[in-house]
């Protein structure tokens, strides 16, 4: 057999008229699909963030998981000198340098998504002081980030500006239920209108 007939046939697969996918999806971060890779005392769930997993459910929006860029860039006991926090280790050049690392193939799995006709309609975040994946807006418009956002979060912003897709932030801060309700409310706007 010729190495493309299973390319041929895996075509035909995708492409057949009975492929039900939506193509739509949010990337979001590990700790929402997994709360096992929080940091010691950071977990708000046993498993899962089940509330944002059945939105995803409820609107039939595919889910892309972010590997933990703490545990990417420092391990996964997030290994850092005594007094020395997650924040320190990763607003350092090498840490910065690791959160671009990230971002560069994130950004391209996303690139690659919408490139095949798909639509990310979110990237999902963290909560407010998570150093890594803390979503702040810079304005009333929700499309920038700002400066006190986590050190990947603002690595992947740029890296999609770069490769200008224009995809909405949002923040899932279930550290707190009333932010947490809110943040559910956004995400159920993104998900009817885009």
């Amino acid at each position: 057999m010729k190495i493309t007939e299973p390319l041929r046939t895996l075509k035909n697969y995708l492409c057949r008229p009975s492929d039900k996918r939506g193509k739509r999806m949010v990337f979001l971060i590990e700790c929402i699909l997994n709360q096992n890779s929080r940091d010691i005392g950071a977990a708000s769930f046993k498993a899962m963030n089940f509330e944002v997993i059945n939105l995803c459910m409820k609107y039939h929006v595919g889910m892309v998981q972010i590997p933990c860029p703490e545990m990417i860039c420092l391990g996964f006991g997030r290994k850092r000198k005594p007094g020395q926090s997650i924040l320190d280790v990763l607003d350092t050049d090498s840490g910065r340098r690791c959160c671009a690392d990230l971002a560069g193939i994130v950004g391209g799995r996303v690139k690659e998504y919408i490139d095949s006709g798909n639509k990310v309609v979110a990237v999902l975040g963290g909560n407010p002081e998570s150093p890594g994946c803390a979503v702040h807006y810079n304005g009333a418009t929700r499309r920038k980030l700002s400066e006190q956002s986590g050190i990947f979060m603002q690595a992947l912003f740029q890296e999609l500006s770069r490769i200008q897709i224009d995809v909405p932030f949002l923040g899932i801060r279930d550290c707190r239920s009333d932010w947490f309700v809110s943040d559910l409310q956004s995400l159920e706007l993104i998900f009817r209108n885009r």
